[in-house]
């Protein structure tokens, strides 16, 4: 899910979305922190109440809520899912890809000073917090002014930062795939065009923070990643390349991965607008993933889907994709006839 465009009369989030999974309740979050990506992008952490997430803090529950509603669950989603998010002043709630992880939303203790640091004279340590960082979803809100929450979103950070909002979980675009055996996948390729990367960040990011469930099933997978984007204008090559969207977080998971060699992951970058074969992107080219200077096409598709050095069978294969609605439906037709016509080892998502 993404903010609709500006060029288009746009269905509110919660119609478009109606027949998509929803949990029941709402929850309190702060508006905590802000950091632009780029001129189209900011990214805002939404902190979550400790006593919400943490069993141990929950006593300090209203007594009210607790007679009626049973003690109170904590925010949980699975990576992929998206959030209503219910702004006071705007009738119609906006709707944004959560693009942190579960374990984001989850307390985590702080780390205690050694002996060692804490005896020397010459450094100062301040005091901790017992509930360590504060649990958080993170969005990535693309700039829309014809979208009523992505511009209330968008406003200057010192009128929005601290304002409560209300979030509710939803959405059917998840990792681990439904109906799907993990025990026999080895091949997972993710599909991204713009800011459809959101979801697919998420589940990425969840994957490299050494899922349980997906390793109980296999100790590695192949995971093949193509990103669909359009070169910033930037003073260097290297400096446009960290202002596309979630690129030097996908970069960071792919060096991660080449140490611990858990994940086999290879990512392709592809970015329509580089027309200059002289660039030094071209020309000398990052180690830690191949740029394209053209769209995706279809012998693309059909080698992260079938395998090249490496032969894969359907069963064994699961497609992401997420994008615009025409590039999301080629993709997906494309990799159907690739995948003997089993749409159900393909899921998908637009954003409008």
């Amino acid at each position: 899910m993404s903010s609709p465009t500006s060029r288009k009369v746009s269905v509110p989030h919660t119609v478009r979305t109606a027949a998509e999974p929803r949990q029941n309740r709402l929850f309190a979050v702060r508006v905590s922190h802000i950091d632009q990506v780029n001129p189209t992008v900011r990214l805002l952490q939404l902190t979550i109440p400790p006593n919400v997430q943490d069993p141990e803090l929950q006593g300090q529950v209203e007594e009210n809520e607790e007679s009626t509603t049973g003690q109170p669950q904590p925010l949980t989603f699975f990576p992929g899912q998206w959030l209503d998010v219910h702004i006071p002043s705007i009738s119609n709630a906006g709707g944004f890809s959560i693009t942190s992880t579960p374990a984001d939303a989850q307390v985590y203790p702080s780390l205690e000073p050694s002996e060692d640091l804490a005896a020397a004279d010459e450094v100062v340590v301040p005091p901790m917090d017992p509930r360590g960082r504060e649990p958080f979803v993170e969005l990535a809100v693309q700039k829309a002014p014809s979208n009523p929450a992505s511009a209330w979103l968008w406003r200057p950070k010192e009128e929005i930062l601290g304002r409560e909002l209300s979030i509710r979980v939803g959405g059917g675009f998840v990792w681990p795939p439904s109906g799907v055996k993990l025990e026999e996948i080895r091949n997972v390729v993710f599909i991204a065009g713009g800011v459809g990367i959101n979801p697919l960040i998420s589940m990425l990011s969840h994957l490299n923070n050494n899922d349980e469930t997906t390793d109980l099933c296999h100790p590695s997978l192949d995971i093949h990643i193509l990103y669909s984007s359009k070169l910033p204008g930037a003073t260097s090559p290297e400096s446009a390349l960290d202002q596309i969207l979630f690129l030097p977080r996908l970069r960071e998971i792919v060096r991660s991965q080449s140490q611990f060699h858990r994940l086999r992951i290879t990512l392709d970058l592809f970015l329509s607008n580089l027309n200059d074969q002289s660039s030094p992107l071209l020309v000398q080219p990052p180690q830690d993933l191949t740029i394209h200077p053209r769209r995706i096409n279809q012998e693309d598709l059909r080698k992260t889907v079938s395998g090249s050095d490496v032969q894969y069978t359907t069963p064994e294969t699961v497609c992401y994709v997420c994008g615009p609605p025409q590039m999301t439906d080629e993709v997906v037709d494309t990799l159907s006839k690739h995948l003997n016509g089993q749409k159900d080892r393909i899921f998908f998502e637009k954003w409008w």
